[in-house]
């Protein structure tokens, strides 16, 4: 069996959280804060024997703050376990926790629920909840008052660690939180004497559990040093699970050995003289009547175990590993973390790895290597990391995976595979390929960045890659990373495989589409009709897919990235800068361009296109973004979809350090900007807004702003 579902109830930023895991290598990534230390926190707390954690130990900040009083309050936390096979059921523990035929009304709905296969399967849960008496007395309130009086006496010492097996709930239902627990806004409690078994499940004694499933947990913050001086290092586990399969001839010899090492130390002269200075100074002391008779002896355990403990590791050059680096520490710790729990699995019908920010101190390429190896533990455990690691998601596979998010109401899981094979057999032409696999070839390092990022931009080319960032910091002044925003180069115009992943059954966080609808200009000789056509079907074909998507949009170019950079007036002049660049030996020549870069429509769309054909978009764009400054103009459609994707991100100091940077291009001395300066020091960011976009409404931070107000 294995680990298929945990759900986190209450729990720190754990607010009503659902994370799915598949056999083999799972990642569970995020930004800071978004939870994730606390989910492997809160699944070591049911399911690990090592992680002792009880009823004592528990405080107000295990809770989730989005609850407002935790008084009266439940943390749940539940894990549901796929794929128990013939074997395993021959296990007691396994009988336990499945389901049984009287449950047999429920299977449809667990099935549906947790999307498993026609296998056995069970369940373990954990409710942190008030006592008996508590629930009483809350239950028995006759009026709002009385139950807020009866909260309010509830301390953490009132609360007991029950646990259950076979339970069948979506605990993160709030329907359903609310008949188990009750509504609080109403002043309800649920009967303690009358709880429902399908929701609740049946007791259970949760050592008996402990005693066939093992956790190894690899904290992020490892100090590989202080660990290996442990008694109970790794290294020793290992040798204490194996010294009883060492042959009993070698075990005679060791202790032989050791019995000799013992009289040959004891026989050294220096050693006796020792033992004869001591018999002395007693002599000396008490006299010859009552001093006792004293020898110094070596008394080196022979017991293998004890022998056992001495064991330590070394370099090929014989120094201490104290002198590895940090990287080499981690790895070798890991490895050994690995050995030991590979030599302890048969002992266990369930066996989970925990490993915490695995890429700490390791160059990228081991990274991979890491994760990529770690995947062959499939046939025998599970392994769970949390990483912010590009690296390991890159290789990580995308059907395994827990995307974390900090939302409104705690922490959100998302899951990127979530129905993606399904939709792209519906609506994308893939032949005998999965969505899912496609993908996890397509995320590399760079490309991954989407998913850690809070908003999404994909682009079509090297041009808007190379030029889109630089003209949002020297023209917004911020950073699209300071906006937690990915920009992505799809390398080609089929956005619709990147873009299926986000949605409000997969990845919900925004992503705007950045492409050319490659219209050309009436009269022109570049340009291309069969491109324009391709245009149209392409926009056709994105709002076909994503015009009912409220997390993904589309925005066009009229023409191209570079045309319509170079329409805007004030872009022009570092256009002609790339003229002065070309290579032209002519001034005839060049002065010529530079005449079409400010003429009609025509030359201008024929100039821009021939520029980029003879530098290269890519070049172009790299030699533009060394030219560009304050005073160039984003164009509109680049400034919607940098609002699109931004939404739910910008906050109000953002905003404050945005509107002081656009306000240092303008006169110190217009009496206007002076009185604004002023406004600064507000904390009303309203009316900062307000006043801005009142003096200053074709400013391209106004259009910014007054596209988030909308």
């Amino acid at each position: 069996m294995y680990l298929k579902y945990v759900q986190i109830v209450n729990f720190r930023n754990n607010r009503k959280d659902i994370f799915e895991f598949g056999k083999g290598a799972n990642t569970v990534i995020g930004e800071n804060d978004a939870g994730k230390t606390n989910a492997m926190t809160a699944m070591r707390i049911l399911l690990d024997s090592d992680y002792y954690y009880t009823a004592k130990m528990l405080k107000e900040s295990d809770f989730s703050n989005s609850i407002g009083d935790w008084r009266g309050h439940w943390i749940i936390i539940s894990a549901f376990f796929d794929e128990i096979t013939t074997e395993d059921q021959d296990n007691d523990v396994c009988k336990e926790i499945s389901l049984r035929e009287e449950d047999e009304e429920d299977k449809d709905f667990l099935r549906s629920f947790i999307r498993c296969e026609e296998n056995d399967y069970g369940t373990v849960t954990l409710f942190i909840r008030p006592s008996k008496e508590k629930r009483k007395a809350l239950f028995g309130a006759k009026s709002k008052e009385k139950f807020d009086k009866v909260r309010s006496s509830i301390k953490l010492s009132d609360y007991e660690f029950y646990y259950t097996v076979r339970n069948k709930s979506d605990f993160t239902d709030d329907s359903v939180y609310a008949k188990l627990v009750g509504n609080f806004e109403k002043g309800e409690y649920a009967n303690p004497d009358s709880e429902d078994r399908r929701l609740m499940g049946v007791k259970t004694d949760i050592i008996n559990i402990w005693q066939h499933v093992s956790v190894e947990y690899i904290d992020a913050l490892r100090d590989v040093e202080a660990e290996m001086r442990k008694n109970k290092n790794p290294l020793r586990r290992i040798f204490e699970t194996v010294q009883s399969e060492i042959e009993d001839e070698d075990v005679e010899s060791i202790i032989q050995k050791v019995n000799e090492l013992n009289k040959s130390l004891s026989q050294i002269k220096e050693v006796k003289s020792i033992g004869n200075e001591i018999n002395r100074k007693l002599q000396d002391i008490v006299g010859l009547v009552y001093s006792p008779k004293i020898a110094i002896e070596s008394r080196i355990k022979e017991d293998i175990v004890s022998i056992g403990r001495f064991l330590s590791l070394s370099t090929p050059t014989d120094e201490d590993i104290d002198s590895l680096g940090l990287g080499h520490l981690n790895i070798l710790y890991i490895a050994l973390k690995i050995v030991e729990f590979e030599t302890n699995r048969n002992h266990e019908i369930l066996n989970v790895m925990i490993v915490e920010e695995p890429e700490a101190h390791i160059h990228t390429h081991i990274q991979r290597a890491l994760f990529e190896n770690l995947k062959i533990a499939q046939d025998y455990t599970q392994v769970i990391m949390t990483t912010h690691s590009t690296h390991i998601s890159e290789v990580a596979n995308i059907r395994n995976m827990n995307v974390l998010k900090i939302g409104n109401d705690g922490s959100e899981v998302m899951h990127p595979s979530n129905g993606l094979d399904e939709f792209g057999e519906k609506y994308l032409d893939l032949g005998t390929l999965n969505l899912s696999q496609c993908l996890e070839r397509y995320f590399d390092a760079k490309r991954s960045v989407l998913l850690f990022s809070k908003g999404v931009i994909l682009v079509e080319g090297d041009a808007e890659e190379i030029l889109i960032p630089t003209l949002v910091k020297v023209v917004l002044g911020i950073t699209l990373d300071e906006l937690g925003i990915g920009l992505v180069n799809v390398g080609s115009t089929s956005f619709e495989y990147v873009a299926s992943v986000f949605s409000d059954e997969r990845i919900r966080r925004h992503c705007a589409i950045l492409t050319d609808s490659d219209a050309v200009v009436k009269g022109a000789s570049k340009g291309s009709v069969n491109a324009e056509k391709k245009g149209e079907t392409r926009e056709e074909k994105l709002t076909k897919l994503y015009g009912d998507n409220p997390w993904v949009d589309y925005f066009y170019a009229p023409h191209t990235f570079e045309v319509d950079f170079a329409n805007i007036d004030d872009n022009r002049c570092f256009l002609k800068k790339m003229v002065d660049i070309c290579g032209f030996k002519k001034e005839s020549t060049i002065d010529k361009y530079k005449e079409k870069i400010d003429g009609n429509e025509v030359d201008r769309y024929d100039t821009t296109l021939q520029l980029a054909s003879y530098l290269g978009k890519g070049w172009m764009a790299t030699l533009l973004s060394e030219k560009v400054d304050r005073t160039a103009k984003i164009p509109d459609y680049i400034i919607n979809a940098l609002v699109f994707a931004s939404q739910n991100i910008i906050s109000n100091d953002l905003k404050r350090k945005m509107i002081r940077y656009s306000l240092n291009q303008f006169d110190e001395s217009a009496l206007d900007v002076v009185e604004y300066k002023k406004l600064l020091k507000s904390d009303n960011i309203e009316e900062l807004e307000k006043k801005f976009v009142e003096m200053f409404p074709e400013n391209d931070l106004s259009k910014y702003l007054i596209g988030l107000s909308k």
